[in-house]
Formats: structure tokens, sequence, C-alpha cells
């Protein structure tokens, strides 16, 4: 299922646990695709409605994490900043360091990144998959925005609590 999640119905997406893929092979100069594992849909929140769900196509009592990638796309991407704190490639994946015991850190800030009338900006927060490291994504479009979601990836939101190991996402997968 594909939603629009342009402006303020980004919200209908919690991706603060995830761990994002940028698929460089789908990205061009003005749109921007990150494949994502672990997106949470806070149906408790915002209702079946607002996911074109009623009573009978919900999966569970519960709100939806996704175990699995969904594809989020950006279009007329006009600019953007990324910043990664990176993590060692091995467990127990700590932060990385520099010399003088400073986090390492990497950063890129590309084309126009404020807010106009006709612009909005989507913050992400989450785990890049490579380079390895909790990132802070800001992307600023005029357009809109959109989420693929496979409902065969849905779990409610609880069993993912209980098993993270079994629902995460795992290096193994990337």
């Amino acid at each position: 299922m594909i939603l629009n999640i342009s402006n303020e119905r980004f919200d209908l997406i919690y991706l603060g646990e995830s761990t994002i893929n940028i698929d460089y092979s789908s990205t061009s100069s003005t749109k921007l695709v990150l494949d994502v594992w672990g997106i949470n849909l806070p149906i408790s929140v915002y209702g079946l409605e607002a996911y074109g769900l009623t009573e009978h196509t919900k999966p569970f009592n519960d709100d939806i994490y996704v175990s699995g990638y969904s594809r989020l796309t950006f279009h007329d991407v006009t600019g953007g900043n990324i910043e990664v704190e990176l993590f060692s490639k091995e467990a127990p994946y700590s932060k990385l360091r520099w010399p003088d015991n400073s986090l390492m850190k990497i950063n890129k800030t590309w084309g126009e990144v404020y807010q106009g009338d006709d612009k909005y900006i989507y913050e992400i927060e989450g785990t890049l998959a490579w380079p390895y490291g909790r990132c802070d994504l800001s992307i600023v479009t005029g357009s809109n925005v959109s989420i693929e979601l496979n409902s065969n990836n849905f779990i409610p939101l609880k069993e993912y609590i209980l098993n993270t190991k079994k629902y995460g996402w795992s290096r193994v997968f990337y």
C-alpha cells in the first residue's frame, strides 16, 4: 500500500527506531529514495482511516511495527543535510571516537536547506545502515512524499518490543 505522507501527514510514521538505507540507484538530483526497516505506525494516535484501514482490514488491535523494508520517496528535493555519528562495525557497535575522545561524525549539506513558503523540511532520526551510525537527516522539498508499505510485514508493536532480535533489523539483512 502507498500512502501520501506530505507535510503534516509525515507524522503518521515514526522512524526513531528504524534503520535507513539510501537507495542510490533510485535517487536522482531531485528525488531521494530511502529503504527503511522498522517503521512504526501509531494507529492508536491517528486512527485507522489515516492509513486507509478499516475495522475489517486492520491486522490486529495494536500499533503496527513494519518488520521489513518500506520505501520512502521524496520528490522535487531542493536540499538537505545529514549528520551521522559513526558506530563500530562489530558488536557491541560502540560509538567511534577520535584520539581526543570526541565523537566521530560526518556531515553533508547540499542544495537549499531553508523552508520557504512553497517548501517543507522533513526531519528524520534513525540509524543509517552505511556508513553505520546514528543519523539526523533533514530533507527540503516542495512536492509530495510517499511511503510504500508491505502489509505482509505488519506485526503488533508489542510483539516487536518483546522480541526485537526476531523482528528488528540485523546487519545480516544488509
